[in-house]
């Protein structure tokens, strides 16, 4: 799927997304939601 989005990007001529963003495990996908306490993987105990 990503790899899809960035062939639609190239074909529409965009340009390349900078690559300075660092990765963070459990990123939330709505930015606004609040953090859940005991979400994810490693629980409460992270």
């Amino acid at each position: 799927m990503i790899a899809w989005a960035g062939l639609e990007r190239m074909a529409l001529g965009l340009p390349a997304d900078p690559l300075d963003v660092q990765p963070r495990s459990r990123w939330p996908l709505d930015g606004e939601a609040k953090a859940v306490i005991g979400h994810g993987k490693r629980g409460a105990k992270a």
